[in-house]
């Protein structure tokens, strides 16, 4: 039996998905990592999450963790909506712990993404371009492209090329969930591209532009002041209350 079994996408190359397991930098013994598709062995706890997984986890708990002693939800896109569902009844009944990076949801503790836990955001380096552009792989099919703007797309390369290419720009234009975040954890000036509701849940918002028409919005992005310590504070306090568990 290991210590923990850590569930997360992990069959696509998106680097959040990629980088969102708190098992990539929070101790919890011998350990293994899994896509929501297979099977966790026997576990004292089985590590569900983050990103937007809600129903991932809630099958993982009923069809894929029979082995575990316990299971916890990790900073997961829970919605207000999901929470009142019957799905989220079964998370509650069959978790020691549920928590959201959503903010504001009743009832649902507030995690954000594990990732801010990386070191990588610790000394970043200097920006050396006035703009880029941080796309999704496969939600930009009308983003606007604008001549001269360095882009990067999220299924390219690793968490540690995302951050460098985020760090290099005073402006972030992005239409990428941990995109917006980890910009934001850098500190940069963020225009944010929404193609869903998950982008209105972050604690501080970020200015937000439409995909297809937003290069005059650039000199409206702003900065967000205290996301990462803020990020880091509750994962370290969901992390505290795993290892409390009995």
């Amino acid at each position: 039996m290991i210590d923990a079994a850590f569930s997360h996408r992990r069959r696509k190359n998106n680097v959040g998905d990629l980088a969102c397991s708190p098992g990539n930098y929070l101790n919890l013994g011998t350990h293994g990592f899994f896509d929501f598709s297979e099977d966790t062995p026997d576990c004292k706890l089985a590590i569900l999450g983050g990103c937007q997984v809600f129903q991932e986890c809630v099958s993982s708990c009923v069809y894929k963790t029979a082995g575990a002693d316990k299971r916890v939800v990790w900073g997961v896109g829970l919605s207000a909506k999901d929470r009142k569902s019957v799905e989220s009844d079964l998370l509650d009944a069959s978790c020691a712990l549920v928590s959201t990076r959503n903010w504001g949801v009743e009832g649902c503790e507030y995690v954000p993404c594990a990732s801010a836990m990386s070191l990588l955001f610790d000394a970043p380096a200097d920006p050396t371009r006035d703009v880029v552009l941080f796309s999704h792989a496969r939600k930009s099919e009308h983003l606007q492209r604008v001549k001269g703007i360095p882009e990067l797309s999220n299924d390219t390369g690793t968490m540690e090329d995302a951050i460098a290419f985020l760090a290099s720009a005073e402006t972030v234009v992005t239409n990428s969930y941990h995109g917006t975040y980890w910009a934001m954890y850098l500190g940069r000036r963020v225009l944010c591209l929404p193609f869903n509701q998950k982008f209105q849940s972050f604690r501080q918002n970020p200015i937000m532009a439409a995909p297809d028409d937003w290069s005059d919005q650039i000199k409206h992005a702003e900065r967000r002041s205290g996301v990462l310590e803020d990020a880091r504070f509750h994962n370290s306090q969901l992390y505290e209350k795993v290892c409390n568990l009995s």
